[in-house]
């Protein structure tokens, strides 16, 4: 499990990488941060804390449409309903 301010070190990082980064490193850090959370609704709300954090990091990194994109995919996938 891994805090917010952690998580967002991490993709501080990878933003900062000269060599392309794989889109799972990113994957990883977003699974590892919503570990911590209980639920769905919190899971939402700490994604939500998430991608606020992410929006004050380098926006000018080749990396940031993927790490967007990787937000928006757990977004996603926590709309889905329930079976």
């Amino acid at each position: 499990m891994a805090n917010l301010d952690t998580t967002l070190d991490i993709f501080s990082a990878l933003l900062a990488s000269e060599q392309p980064v794989p889109v799972a490193e990113a994957d990883e850090a977003i699974w590892a941060y919503l570990a911590a959370f209980g639920g769905l609704d919190a899971q939402v709300r700490a994604l939500d804390r998430l991608g606020q954090g992410v929006a004050g990091l380098d926006a000018s990194s080749a990396f940031m449409p993927s790490l967007r994109d990787a937000l928006e995919r757990h977004r996603a996938r926590l709309a889905e309903p329930s079976a």
